[in-house]
């Protein structure tokens, strides 16, 4: 019998804030969806404006960066000024070119969501 494996993850990190950086909506969304139901309170940003917007009302604990973003690094760093003790990560096609980032902040665009839950956990417990 032929069954899929699915991976129960008690959330070592609390209740964290989570902030979600992209352009566009479409799988960002079903990973802001998983996040939630598994005890994380995400919002997502559309865009570099927003995202600024945002974190000046908000105070999130990690912050997930499309490496698509334009002006990645200039973003981070005023993101990381607006909330000194996030955790940034970016999310990354590991099919396309990688700018030179820590590889311990990287996230894999591809791969299942229940490894995707393991990474941000990781990134929850030191945050």
């Amino acid at each position: 019998m032929n069954r899929k494996s699915t991976f129960a993850v008690t959330s070592l990190s609390g209740r964290k804030r989570l902030l979600l950086v992209a352009d566009n909506a479409g799988e960002s969304g079903l990973r802001s969806e998983f996040l939630r139901r598994n005890g994380y309170d995400v919002d997502f940003a559309n865009g570099a404006a927003l995202a600024l917007a945002m974190a000046r009302t908000h105070s999130y604990d990690i912050v997930l960066m499309a490496v698509e973003t334009p002006a990645l690094k200039v973003l981070a760093s005023k993101l990381q000024r607006l909330n000194p003790n996030a955790t940034v990560g970016y999310l990354a096609d590991c099919s396309k070119t990688l700018p030179p980032m820590p590889c311990s902040r990287m996230l894999w665009k591809g791969e299942p969501l229940e490894y995707f839950l393991a990474r941000v956990e990781t990134l929850a417990a030191t945050a």
